[in-house]
C-alpha cells in the first residue's frame, strides 16, 4: 500500500510547488526522505508593482480557487484586494454556517474557517460550536492533552 501525503503552495502567481516534500531540511535534504516536488516559474510573467502576474501559475491558482469554492469570481483575479479577501471570507463564513448546522447537507464548496478564534488574548473554539466540539466527530476543536506520549514526542 501506498500512502501520498501531497502539499501544493503557490507564491504570488508567480512560483507554484507541488509535491510531497515538506519545507523544512529534512525534506529538502535529498537523502533521508523519499520525496519528490515539482515547482514552476515562469519568469516572463512575474507579479510587479503595476500588475499581478497573468501566467499559467496564475491561471491555475483561479482553477483550483474555482474548485474549492465552487465558484468563479471575478476579485479571485487579484487575491491582494480587499474585494477578494472579503468574497473568500463570505464563502467561508457561509459554509461555515451550513458545516455547524443541525442537518448535514451536501456542500458545492470545501472552504471552511479554521474553527479557532484568538480574542483578547485567549485562543478559544470558533463561536457557533456546541460545547466547543467538531459537529460531525464531536472531538474538541483545541485537541487534548496526550496521556500516552511525553509532551516531547509530540513537539
Amino acid at each position: 500500500q501506498i500512502y501520498v501525503h501531497s502539499k501544493m503552495m503557490i507564491v504570488d502567481d508567480d512560483v507554484a510547488l507541488i509535491g510531497t516534500a515538506n519545507i523544512n531540511q529534512r525534506s529538502m535534504d535529498g537523502c533521508r526522505d523519499s520525496e519528490i516536488m515539482m515547482t514552476s516559474w515562469q519568469p516572463d510573467h512575474l507579479t510587479t508593482e503595476e500588475s499581478i502576474a497573468k501566467g499559467d501559475i496564475h491561471a491555475f491558482r483561479l482553477h483550483i480557487w474555482a474548485s474549492i469554492t465552487g465558484q468563479m469570481n471575478e476579485a479571485f483575479r487579484n487575491p491582494r484586494s480587499p474585494e477578494c479577501v472579503n468574497a473568500m471570507n463570505k464563502i467561508a463564513d457561509q459554509n461555515w454556517q451550513k458545516y455547524i448546522a443541525k442537518n448535514t447537507v451536501d456542500m458545492e464548496s470545501h472552504l471552511l474557517p479554521f474553527p479557532l478564534e484568538y480574542a483578547r488574548g485567549e485562543i478559544r473554539p470558533r463561536r457557533g460550536l456546541r460545547d466547543g466540539n467538531f459537529p460531525d466527530t464531536k472531538a474538541s476543536v483545541l485537541g487534548k492533552k496526550a496521556t500516552l506520549l511525553p509532551e516531547l514526542f509530540l513537539t
